[in-house]
């Protein structure tokens, strides 16, 4: 059974439609990319998984429970994250206090985030840095080690590596894979930077205006004809 089943997911904006008819499996353990033009529905597929969109019709199970009608809070409680586009860190807070909003209540904060520091250690020397003062790619480590301090078994990361230098973008795909191969964390990437899903993801799928219309073998992502046919991008990955 996967540990996430959308069936027939219809979202919308207001009056509207956005997301016609979505099908996705993710199984435990897997990276799922997907890929397609802006404004195609990306970020309003994850955050209508989180619950942050209004569904209109179909389902969302995660881990054998239908959740469409669960409110945010108990999407989270029941291990689902989102790490959105443009981090949405909290800039007044120091990098601990970001991670300890993170931490469940009840649970112990220190070891927590000994734990998460242990994958990145460049914040551990920005612990007292308030996270407006950060670079945007310390932001999104922070973002990151924010969200897995909740101990989520799905994350669902929107363009981690927008905007940022090369040495963190090495940083976050490093993370992510030692996650998945000790945690065996699941995660659904929207991303635009070919050489970085095609590194990650086992398998990737095109959505076009609402509608998951192909999927993809990572290797695909190196055709170039291809990729600009699909989303508009035209650098193959190497």
């Amino acid at each position: 059974m996967p540990l996430l089943e959308i069936r027939g997911l219809q979202a919308t904006y207001g009056p509207v439609p956005v997301l016609h008819g979505i099908e996705l499996d993710v199984d435990e353990g897997e990276l799922v990319g997907i890929l397609g033009h802006n404004g195609m529905g990306k970020t309003t597929l994850l955050r209508a998984i989180m619950g942050f969109v209004n569904v209109s019709g179909g389902s969302i199970r995660f881990d054998g429970r239908e959740i469409r009608r669960l409110p945010t809070w108990r999407r989270a409680r029941l291990g689902m994250a989102l790490v959105p586009q443009g981090r949405e860190i909290f800039p007044n807070l120091t990098v601990l206090q970001n991670m300890l909003v993170g931490i469940p209540r009840g649970e112990e904060p220190g070891g927590r985030v000994e734990e998460i520091l242990g994958y990145f250690p460049r914040l551990r020397e920005l612990l007292d840095r308030r996270g407006g003062a950060l670079s945007g790619g310390e932001q999104q480590l922070l973002a990151l080690a924010r969200c897995l301090c909740a101990r989520p078994s799905l994350i669902l990361l929107d363009e981690p590596t927008e905007g940022i230098q090369p040495s963190i973008i090495q940083e976050i795909a490093a993370v992510m894979s030692d996650l998945r191969a000790q945690q065996k964390l699941t995660i659904v990437l929207v991303e635009q930077n070919l050489d970085f899903i095609a590194a990650l993801a086992e398998r990737v799928l095109i959505l076009q205006k609402g509608e998951i219309t192909r999927q993809v073998d990572s290797r695909d992502l190196g055709n170039a004809e291809m990729m600009s046919a699909y989303t508009g991008f035209s650098t193959p990955a190497r």
